[in-house]
Parts: structure tokens; C-alpha cells; sequence
């Protein structure tokens, strides 16, 4: 089967990603672009004797080359050079829409053009002559509506179309004499520098020349030239080139649109208008966000967290099975501990997290489809311009406090890299529940008078210590100044179920195959590091052993024993086994429950009822009083708190908690910043950083308690 390139061209907010959603369905990769942050969307579509490969650029206004998505857009536009480039344009705002598709043309590309949201322009009653467009574009024009799935067939039959045709039509928009003046620039590099004419299409190449704006060294004599004739159209205009250009190709739009653009109700009630004098209130916009916050936060952990406790229950049936599998072949116990808590537990790392970020991409692609993700940008944007970034930032920071790995996740409605990598190295000093099981056992030994004050004042030095890094980031790092935060608000919008399931779902398949590769064998790592030599005494494992060597980093921090070494160790694998490893170094004994060994009906009765019990607790999550902590009850509290107590004093209990907080998060978190971020660069600094910050911090903390109390 023959393949077909295609690229999907368009402003942001003009429903490209669901027109995807609409051809492709679910079968979209999400990434990110070599070497930028920018989010990279492809899907593979086969009709008839061909297979058509989508690529989603990044929504930009113009091919200026000056922000990353632009750079991104022309990049693959003239070195990847697809075999088509799909325009989507919203029909209901082609003013604005048609600039982009004037300059596409420069690129001479054959083209189709998605008149997308035909149904919302038909509604306000907008009727656009698109078979006249199509004649004045030179290229075919297709009313689409994602939602609808209107003209997505008639859209594809003209993509295979327009390839096997092989044609562009040049149309000449510009006026008459500005046409030769083009011309008479691509005459003058095919008489001094003809290479250039293999690299750029002509049209491009000739305006980019006048405009100054082609990264390529020319010869003396041809830049002469050229400025000749910018020196003419300055004379005979009366403007410099930049500007003609864009009132040529601004005229160009405005004729297209008179001509084949009328609205036949002009009276019709804008209703973004009117919702926006209510999310936008002067006094009760920022409440009401807040209130979605707290929904967003409430909604992503509740509905997920019935699903996690199943999919837990589900391992261990299956775990169950595979012991059960290994004792009738008389396997050795070093192969049944590898199997269960390496290969299984690592399995369980991964599957985890899917119900959370699910849920979570499911709330984000209706806020987003929904159009509400930019009004929260603008309410917030006044608080954290202070910090180099755009009120984009919240909602992933606060996420933060719930889980760090949604939270990364939740910076792809974050477009600027810049306040990107701000965001994602800020969201690990976010205190998560995990940490907080360990926050609320510690308390309860040395701080049961004042537990409250105590956690508090920990989530307090996270957001001070990722507001300090984030300062000192952005003026000695980022030195460029943050730009006036600009963002097009775009009409409220009520998602397909198709587009938001799509979107989730392409999401979290994005994250189970790259980051649960890493995390798996991350896993498996960390459990050769605790179990070998296998049998061997707790103090005599690698793990002991490199804990011994490390432990003296700590000492300052005044808690620097092997066991307390090897604990944190752990708790890079996730923060809530930093107890299990404690109750295993301190006490020598491993937490976990009871194994049972179940049949095949049992087990699959098991997982029958624990799904049911699940989506019982679904039910009674939704009307109960949402909280951040829960009550711990184990068995093993007594024990372990015992030797807690010899090992810790209140204040180096204090500094170790502190030390937890800030030091490196868990495995999910970093595979998750590296994936976001696309970068491993970024991944091992936000170690770095997270690991310096804590021992700083902590230092600080213990000698300042030590010599004042």
C-alpha cells in the first residue's frame, strides 16, 4: 500500500485535533517533537490502496518563524515536504483564518481546505459560497464538522484525490506589478544562486528575500540586487516591503472573504458573550474558577480512586495465579519473589496510574474542547506573570498536590516552553498524597500535639522552595523577558464524547507504552537491589551495602543511617513504600498482606465482585465529603514506631520529613517529566534540583531547630 503525507495546517482553537479524531479515531500517537516541548500528534488512516499518515502541527497564526510552534510548522512543511497540506480553517471566523492559508500557498503544496465547524457557522447563520472560494484559492474547499462527522468522507476521497492528480495551481493574488517584482527575484537567484531553487519553493523564497527573512548566506551581488529592488517597490509604494507584504496578503483575504461570505442574521446573540460576563466577573470570575479547581482536583481522584484499589486487587489475583503456577513446578523462591514483587510490582507501578490520568485527560479535553482552559489562563495570568509564567500554570500545580505524575501530564495546555519547563520543574515540590502517608506517621509519634501545624508547615516550604527555584530560574537562566501574554478566547464549545474518550485514551496509551517501559524496568532494578544476594540479612544486600556508603551525606541533616539511606533509596520507586522499607531495615520485617492462594474461579470471582464494589464506591465518592488525608490503620504501626523512635529525635524526624518533601520524586514522576518535557536533560536537572534543594533545606532546618530549641 502506498503512503500519503499528509499535514494538518491551522490557527489554534480551530478543531484540527478533532477533525483528527473524527478521520482517525482513537488511533492517534501523541509525543513531542525532536528536541522541543511542543506536542507531536500523527495517526494512520487506510483507504482504499492507500495508507494516509496524519501529522498535526501546532495551531499557529502565521508562518513568521518566530515562536517554536512556527519554527516546528515550517521545519517539516519544507524539509519533510508532505504530499499534501490539509488547511483547517473555522468557518465561522475566516477573517482571521484565510492570512494563514494565503501564506500555505506561498509554500506551493498542493492543498485541501477544511471549512471545519460548518455546523456552528450554519447555526449563526453565515453563508460562505465555498465552490467560489475554491475557484478564487485555486485549491478544493470541503464544509467539515468534526462533531457531526459531516463531510469527513467527501474530505478523504479528495486528499487520495488531489495526491494521484500530483498538480498545484499557482494562483497570482498579489497586485500585478508586485507579481513581477516576485518574479524578478527568482530570476536573480537562478542567474547567482540556483540552489536555493531546490531548497524553497519559489514564491516563498522570492517574498521571503524581500522581507529579509531567509536564514541563508547570499552573495554580495545578489543581496545588492535584491536591496535594489526593495528600494523600487519602497519608491513606487511608499511603504517598505514587511508592510506591503502583509497588506497584500491581508487584501487578499478581505477580497476572498466579500466575495464569497455573507451573514443573512446579523442580529444573532453571541452566547460566549454572554457566559463570559459571568466566568469573566470582575469579583466572581477567580471564585468560580477556583470552585472548577476544586472540582477538577475532586473529580480525577475520587472517580479514579475505586478503579486503582480494583485494578490492585486484579494483580494480586493474578499474582496468586502465578505463584500457585511456579509452586506446582517447584520454582525456587528467588524466582517466585522476582516474578511477584519484581515483574508484577512493576506491572503495578505502571497500571496505577491509569484510571488517574484517565480521568484526568477526560476532565482536560472537556475543559479545553469546552473552551474554559483560556479564560482560566487570563483569570490567573495577573498572579504568576510575577514568576516568568501564564495562569496555565495552576491548574497543573495544584494537581500536584494530589498526585506529581497527572500534574506533569497537565502541562501540555501550557504552548510556551519556557513557562513549561518552569511549571514541571516546580509541580515535585508539590506535596502529594503519597508523601502524606508518610508525613501522617511521623507526626503521630513525635508531633501528636500539633499535627496539623506540622504537615501544614511542610506544604508551606514546598510552595516557598518552587517559587525560589522557579525565581532563580527564570533570571538566571532564562534570561530572555516574558512576553505579553497573548491568547485568542475562543467561543464556548460543548465537546463530542468522541473527541474527549479519543483524546484521554490516545493520551494514556501514550504514557503505559513509553513511560511504563522505564518504570518497569526501573522496578525490576530496585528489586535486584533489595533482594541480592537473595536470603541474605537485610543489612547485606546491594542496597544496605551502597545505602552504608551514602549515609554519611546525611549526617548533617541528622539522620544518617543506612536504613534511613535505603528508605529513601526506595522511595524512589514511590513515596508510600518509604514505610513497607522502613518497617523492612528498622524492625527486619516486610509489610505487605496476607497472600492468599486462589483458584481460577475464585479468582476470576474475585475480580468480578471487586469491579462492582468498585463502581459502588464511585457512587458513594461523588456524595462524600472530599478530603485530603485519610486514616492509616497497619498493623505493624507499633512495631515501627517503636524504632522509629530510637532512630529519630523530633528534629532530625523533622528534617528527614522536609528532606522527603523536596529530594527526588518518584520514578513516574521523573519518566513523565523526561516524556513532557521531551528531554533527558531537563528530566536529570530536575533530579538535581529537587535532590540539592532538599539537603539545602533540610540542612538548614536541622541546624536552625538544633540550636534554637
Amino acid at each position: 500500500m502506498r503512503e500519503i503525507v499528509v499535514a494538518l495546517v491551522g490557527n489554534p482553537n480551530v478543531g484540527k485535533s478533532a477533525l483528527l479524531n473524527a478521520i482517525a479515531g482513537a488511533d492517534v500517537k501523541v509525543g513531542n517533537w525532536p528536541g522541543v516541548t511542543v506536542e507531536k500528534k500523527e495517526a494512520f488512516f487506510k483507504y482504499k490502496d492507500y495508507v494516509i499518515k496524519f501529522v498535526d502541527l501546532p495551531g499557529i497564526y502565521s508562518l513568521r518563524n518566530q515562536t517554536t510552534e512556527e519554527k516546528v510548522t515550517i521545519d517539516f512543511l519544507l524539509k519533510e515536504k508532505p504530499d499534501i497540506v490539509l488547511n483547517v480553517v473555522d468557518a465561522t471566523n475566516l477573517k482571521r483564518n484565510l492570512y494563514l492559508t494565503i501564506q500555505l500557498l506561498e509554500l506551493e503544496i498542493p492543498m485541501v481546505i477544511a471549512l471545519n465547524i460548518w455546523d456552528e457557522a450554519v447555526e449563526k447563520g453565515i453563508v460562505i459560497d465555498y465552490k467560489k472560494m475554491e475557484n478564487l484559492l485555486c485549491h478544493p474547499v470541503i464544509p467539515t464538522s468534526a462533531k457531526d462527522r459531516y463531510g469527513i468522507d467527501e474530505l478523504v476521497k479528495k486528499l487520495v484525490e488531489v495526491y494521484e492528480n500530483k498538480k498545484f495551481i499557482q494562483c497570482e493574488h498579489f497586485e500585478p506589478q508586485f507579481e513581477e517584482y516576485l518574479k524578478k527575484v527568482v530570476q536573480l537567484v537562478k542567474d547567482y544562486k540556483p540552489v536555493l531553487l531546490d531548497v524553497y519553493p519559489k514564491r516563498f523564497l522570492a517574498i521571503s528575500l524581500l522581507e529579509g527573512s531567509l536564514n541563508e548566506t547570499l552573495q554580495k551581488e545578489l543581496e545588492e540586487k535584491i536591496e535594489e529592488i526593495r528600494q523600487e517597490i519602497k519608491s513606487l509604494y511608499k511603504k517598505d516591503v514587511k508592510t506591503l507584504i502583509v497588506e497584500e496578503r491581508y487584501g487578499v483575504v478581505l477580497s476572498i472573504y466579500h466575495q464569497t461570505v455573507k451573514k443573512q442574521q446579523e442580529d444573532v446573540v453571541d452566547s460566549s458573550i454572554t457566559l463570559d460576563r459571568i466566568f469573566l466577573h470582575k469579583y466572581f470570575g477567580i471564585p468560580i474558577f477556583l470552585f472548577l479547581v476544586w472540582l477538577v482536583f475532586e473529580i480525577t481522584f475520587k472517580v479514579s480512586s475505586p478503579y486503582v484499589e480494583w485494578l490492585d486487587k486484579v494483580l494480586s489475583v493474578i499474582s496468586s495465579w502465578t505463584l500457585s503456577l511456579l509452586d506446582s513446578v517447584k520454582a525456587p523462591e528467588v524466582l517466585k519473589s522476582f516474578v511477584a514483587e519484581g515483574v508484577l510490582g512493576g506491572v503495578g507501578f505502571v497500571l496505577v496510574f491509569v484510571p488517574v490520568l484517565f480521568t484526568l485527560y477526560v476532565i482536560i479535553a472537556i475543559l479545553e474542547g469546552s473552551g474554559y482552559i483560556a479564560r482560566a489562563a487570563f483569570l490567573m495570568d495577573r498572579f504568576f506573570g510575577v514568576l516568568g509564567l501564564s495562569g496555565k500554570s495552576f491548574i497543573p500545580l495544584l494537581l500536584g498536590f494530589g498526585c506529581n505524575v497527572p500534574a506533569v501530564y497537565a502541562t501540555k495546555t501550557i504552548e510556551s516552553e519556557k513557562e513549561k519547563i518552569l511549571t514541571t520543574l516546580m509541580i515535585p515540590f508539590m506535596s502529594c498524597g503519597a508523601r502524606l502517608t508518610v508525613f501522617a506517621f511521623f507526626v503521630s509519634i513525635f508531633f501528636t500535639d500539633n499535627k496539623g501545624l506540622v504537615i501544614f508547615s511542610l506544604y508551606l516550604i514546598g510552595i516557598m522552595v518552587a517559587v525560589l527555584v522557579a525565581l532563580i530560574l527564570n533570571r538566571f537562566y532564562f534570561k530572555t523577558k516574558s512576553q505579553f501574554f497573548i491568547m485568542e478566547l475562543p467561543p464556548y464549545r460543548l465537546p463530542t464524547f468522541r473527541y474527549v474518550i479519543n483524546t484521554a485514551w490516545s493520551r494514556v496509551k501514550a504514557f503505559v507504552v513509553e513511560a511504563g517501559t522505564f518504570i518497569f524496568a526501573m522496578s525490576v532494578l530496585i528489586w535486584f537491589l533489595t533482594n541480592i544476594p537473595y536470603g541474605a540479612k537485610k543489612d547485606e544486600t546491594i542496597l544496605a551495602n551502597v545505602s552504608k556508603q551514602v549515609a554519611v551525606v546525611f549526617e548533617p541533616l541528622g539522620f544518617g543511617t543506612w536504613q534511613a539511606t535505603a528508605s529513601l533509596f526506595s522511595g524512589f520507586v514511590a513515596k508510600e513504600v518509604v514505610l513497607s522499607a522502613m518497617g523492612n531495615f528498622y524492625v527486619g520485617e516486610k509489610i505487605e498482606e496476607e497472600k492468599k492462594n486462589l483458584t481460577f474461579i475464585e479468582g476470576l470471582s474475585e475480580i468480578g465482585s471487586g469491579f462492582v464494589e468498585a463502581n459502588i464506591n464511585l457512587v458513594k465518592n461523588f456524595v462524600a465529603i472530599f478530603g485530603f488525608t485519610k486514616q492509616q490503620q497497619q498493623e505493624f504501626d507499633k512495631n515501627l514506631a517503636s524504632a522509629i523512635r530510637e532512630a529519630f529525635t523530633p528534629i532530625s524526624a523533622y528534617s528527614f520529613l522536609v528532606f522527603l518533601l523536596l529530594y527526588t520524586p518518584c520514578l513516574a514522576t521523573v519518566f513523565a517529566i523526561k516524556q513532557e518535557l521531551n528531554s533527558y536533560r531537563w528530566m536529570f536537572a530536575s533530579i538535581a534540583i529537587n535532590f540539592t534543594s532538599a539537603w539545602i533545606v533540610s540542612f538548614i532546618v536541622y541546624n536552625l531547630l538544633k540550636n534554637f530549641l
